[in-house]
This record gives structure tokens, C-alpha cells and sequence, in this order.
């Protein structure tokens, strides 16, 4: 683990999985995605760097990534066709000791998995896990947006410069 305000990443220097990503600070977020990306301990991708701002606007100075699946893919298509148990409990195990350890600082969690949680039936289903456990800590859920289906926005550039004109101003809204 790296801190002082270090990207933290666990596991470090594994191109196949990620459980975590983020910095820590005096008041978090928590995001939680679909995937994880390329982003790791060395470098933030273009998601990962709206997350970050998006914390910092809504008054967080550390975020967390977690994500509904840790499989690393450039694209959810390339997920696989049914989930590795094992990776699935170790992602709920961490997110839920992520929530119950007594350094925890998240107030906000921001949901942003998009539309792609359809692609795959084990993604709709982390989802409600996920949720769930967020629930018993009595955290409030929000998002950016909602998508046309009712998924909440990924915060992709794509996304956010068609949608926000750009990540300056990004507001947090609850999320059913």
C-alpha cells in the first residue's frame, strides 16, 4: 500500500484484477464502477481522474475505486460469460472491510456502473450485493446521473463531456 495522498492500489503490479484503487483523505468518496481499467498503482486512467475531481468538488479530498467485477477488461464485452467465485467473494470481502474498518472516512458513495451491467447477468446481481452491504452502514447512495434504462452514469469523458460539458461542476444526486 502507498500513502500520503499516493494512488493506493491493491493488488500492486496485477494486470489481471484490481479490488482498489484511490487516495486517502479526511473525508471520501467511495465509486463504484463496472470494471477496472488499466489505471493501477503508478498511474490514473481518464475514469479514474473524473472520479477524483468529481470527490473533490462534492466536498471529499480521498476517493476509492471498487468495482462490481475486478476482472481488469479494456471493455465489459470482454468480461467473462460467468464470474470467478473466488474473485467475487475476495471483492465483496474487501469492500466490506473497506466500510467496517475503523479508518474508514467514506461519507458518499457515488454508484456509476452504466449500462453495460446488463451485458453480463452476474453484474446486476454484484450490484444489489454491493448495495446492500453499503446499506447496512447506513451510507446515502447517489450518482451523476441516471441513463435512459435507469443505470447510473459511468463517468467516462465521453459521458460526462456530452452530458456535463466537461467534469467542472459535477453534482452528486441520490441514487434509488
Amino acid at each position: 500500500m502507498i500513502e500520503n495522498n499516493k494512488i493506493i492500489c491493491k493488488p500492486l503490479n496485477d494486470n489481471k484484477k484490481r479490488f482498489l484503487l484511490g487516495k486517502t483523505g479526511t473525508v471520501e468518496l467511495l465509486a463504484i464502477g463496472l470494471n477496472p481499467s488499466k489505471a493501477n498503482e503508478e498511474k490514473l486512467d481518464p475514469t479514474s481522474r473524473n472520479i477524483e475531481k468529481i470527490a473533490l468538488q462534492n466536498g471529499c479530498d480521498g476517493w476509492w475505486l471498487v468495482n462490481l467485477y475486478p476482472k481488469r477488461a479494456a471493455k465489459p464485452i470482454h468480461l467473462p460469460k460467468n464470474p470467478n467465485p473466488k474473485l467475487i467473494e475476495q471483492n465483496i470481502l474487501l469492500i466490506e472491510n473497506l466500510l467496517k474498518s475503523p479508518k474508514s472516512k467514506i461519507t458518499k458513495v457515488l454508484c456509476c456502473w452504466g449500462n453495460h451491467v446488463d451485458d453480463h447477468f452476474y453484474l446486476a446481481l454484484q450490484a444489489l450485493k454491493i448495495l446492500d452491504c453499503i446499506r447496512r452502514y447506513g451510507l446515502h447512495l447517489y450518482c451523476i446521473g441516471n441513463t435512459k434504462s435507469g443505470n447510473p452514469f459511468h463517468p467516462a469523458p465521453m459521458v460526462i463531456n456530452r452530458f456535463f460539458s466537461g467534469k467542472d461542476q459535477i453534482k452528486l444526486i441520490t441514487y434509488d
